[in-house]
């Protein structure tokens, strides 16, 4: 009996392991194609404001950052 409830207590501890990482992924996979489409929607010269961000001493900086900073929106 008591290998039964200790297998019952891990399962569920895995299922909420399971939902607590995935939540993570989807929001950050959202926030990722959030920034490659404002990139896409940026000037050229919006663009050329972030890929000079990206080489300068802001090029460890996010990529979100550089679109805000490049007023990309």
């Amino acid at each position: 009996m008591e290998i039964i409830k200790s297998t019952f207590f891990i399962i569920i501890l895995l299922i909420i392991a399971g939902k607590l990482f995935t939540d993570d992924n989807k929001q950050t996979d959202n926030k990722a194609t959030d920034q490659i489409d404002r990139y896409s929607e940026a000037t050229e010269n919006q663009k050329n404001c972030i890929r000079t961000l990206g080489n300068g001493v802001y090029k460890d900086r996010s990529l979100e950052w550089k679109l805000d900073s490049c007023n990309v929106r």
